[in-house]
């Protein structure tokens, strides 16, 4: 039998992040075929800020009392699998998308007595949003589907006078509800490679 582990998987390496696509999670979808992310909407993150992690499976071992031989181990197979980031972004639409909007505001003067500015007030507690996401590498030769993610900001952060304003958020990577007309799940995951059809003229 050949082996199916080769040098091969080092072709396409999933490195850097073109964009982050999201669109609204849909529990009654049976198939992921032909899902678009053509009109989606999209977040940007600060360089180097974009990060995907999750909890290390852990073992217990089970030992016997007789020469404390270890005759098993009970395995954790991990907790939660995240996704962070920060958004260099303080703008309207961006808050609507995560925060529930409030009155707008108009003729706030500056300290300058000339500048006057206007815009939208925001509840400070963030909604929690459910999605889909799609997460393209740099080349967009691969690619990373995340069906179901919880994700969800903090309010506005700044960190120094030389860096933007920005939200960070925490999406939380979930089981996928979405299954086969059949009841067969559809995957929690998905990796993707950039698609070639075929020439056969």
């Amino acid at each position: 039998m050949a082996a199916t582990l080769t040098h091969a998987m080092l072709d396409d390496l999933h490195i850097g992040n073109a964009s982050l696509s999201l669109i609204a999670y849909d529990a009654t979808k049976t198939t992921l075929d032909g899902l678009t992310f053509a009109a989606a909407d999209q977040i940007f993150t600060l360089e180097g800020s974009f990060n995907l992690s999750a909890d290390d499976p852990s073992g217990t071992d089970i030992r016997i009392d007789q020469h404390k031989e270890v005759i098993d181990t009970d395995i954790e197979k991990g907790g939660n699998w995240r996704m962070t980031g920060n958004i260099p972004s303080i703008a309207q639409a961006l808050l609507e998308y995560f925060f529930t909007d409030c009155q707008a505001v108009t003729g706030v003067v500056g300290a300058d007595g000339a500048t006057t500015y206007s815009g939208k007030g925001f509840l400070a507690t963030p909604e929690v949003i459910e999605v889909t996401i799609l997460a393209e590498s740099e080349s967009k030769n691969t690619a990373i589907l995340f069906p179901h993610v919880k994700l969800v900001v903090s309010p506005v952060k700044k960190d120094d006078n030389t860096n933007p304003a920005y939200l960070s958020f925490v999406g939380f990577i979930l089981p996928n509800a979405m299954k086969t007309a059949q009841g067969a799940a559809l995957g929690d995951f998905v990796p993707l490679k950039k698609y070639v059809a075929q020439n056969n003229g």
